[in-house]
């Protein structure tokens, strides 16, 4: 009897289904959702300084430096944790990662445009352990501190001394005063400080001749601050003409010592 039941289920089934089409659509099958895909550019072992870096990383790259502004530096900070190991000749996990990435960096940024650092995170995240994937760095823009001064001129009141040929308001040309200018230059645009200078002459010719190439000297200095984009409003000048020597005028190179200008910073 059972087996006749069967067979009279299976004949009306297929009756209604492939004779009359009163059959509701077939079932779709269920497919089971894709894995996730993890695309995170950059990640590390526990305990391994090593970064591995996925097919996201090089569009991860150019965009890291890419954003980096004129002067700016790219800061790394490697993470660490409690009971991994420290490297060999590095302080901490951190800055071994830390400087692991910086290689993959270099080129096309330079040494001295990327800096490491790291962070001790405690406690370490669940689940880190082992052979889990995990990301182990930051990245920031960091702007480096404006210098307070230049080293050529500590030791001269925060002044620098730029010598003239003999009656004239065009400065000698000397390679260490050049790079010194420079220098200043750059230690105003890093800060607010002014800049203060005075012409002045040995004892050749009037009183009135001097203090006027005396200006011109200090004017001539300041067309060069100007035009490496040092405001005027922040540049004073004067002369004094022949009445501060620092040196004999009765001497070639004592003249010589007194035709200068001196450019002297004033810190705000």
């Amino acid at each position: 009897i059972g087996l006749f039941v069967l067979w009279c289920f299976v004949v009306s089934r297929w009756y209604v289904c492939h004779i009359k089409h009163l059959c509701g659509p077939d079932e779709p099958p269920i497919v089971a959702p894709p894995p996730s895909v993890d695309d995170r550019p950059l990640v590390f072992k526990w305990s391994d300084e090593n970064p591995i870096t996925r097919s996201t990383f090089d569009q991860f790259k150019k965009d890291r430096i890419d954003g980096l502004g004129k002067g700016q530096m790219l800061e790394i900070t490697g993470y660490y944790y409690p009971g991994e190991p420290v490297p060999e000749g590095y302080a901490n996990m951190g800055l071994a990662r830390a400087a692991k990435i910086k290689a993959l960096f270099i080129p096309p940024l330079s040494e001295n445009q990327v800096v490491e650092s790291s962070k001790l995170i405690s406690p370490a995240p669940e689940g880190i352990q082992g052979d889990t994937l995990f990301e182990s760095a930051a990245f920031a823009y960091k702007s480096p501190a404006p210098p307070e001064t230049v080293e050529c001129i500590v030791g001269t009141n925060n002044s620098l001394t730029i010598l003239f040929p003999y009656g004239k308001s065009e400065r000698e040309v000397d390679a260490k005063i050049e790079e010194c200018l420079q220098d200043v230059i750059q230690l105003l645009k890093n800060t607010d400080d002014k800049a203060h200078i005075t012409g002045h002459t040995d004892d050749a010719g009037s009183d009135a001749f001097n203090m006027g190439l005396g200006q011109r000297r200090a004017q001539h200095i300041m067309n060069i601050l100007v035009k490496n984009g040092i405001a005027k409003t922040r540049i004073t000048i004067e002369s004094k003409g022949e009445s501060q020597p620092v040196a004999d005028n009765g001497t070639e190179e004592g003249s010589r010592q007194n035709r200068r200008a001196v450019l002297t910073i004033i810190q705000q």
